[in-house]
């Protein structure tokens, strides 16, 4: 038994070492996009709440530039949900072999 597992572990190797990598890419990615899709979600809204302040917009189109907002800044919610994938994957594989 101990020698089957001593294999695995050999040859899960690669595999954690690529999810190990890809992870810390992807959370790389995940933070400067945070910042960068997070400020255009608040560009979003402050447009849209300063439009329906002073009349330039109607209720209907400002609630259009809050929705694209939101979406804004739930695209790196995502990638989040991807990288606990990811962080999942190793755990089990750590508890496997």
């Amino acid at each position: 038994m101990k020698a089957i597992r001593f294999i695995l572990k050999i040859m899960l190797l690669p595999v954690k070492v690529a999810l190990t990598i890809i992870r810390l890419f992807a959370e790389f990615l995940a933070g400067i996009s945070a910042v960068i899709f997070r400020s255009i979600a608040g560009i979003f809204l402050l447009t849209a709440l300063l439009s329906y302040g002073f009349g330039l917009e109607s209720s209907g189109e400002c609630l259009q530039m809050v929705l694209a907002g939101f979406l804004f800044y739930l695209l790196p919610c995502t990638v989040e949900i991807v990288i606990a994938g990811i962080v999942f994957l190793e755990e089990c594989m750590r508890s496997f072999t």
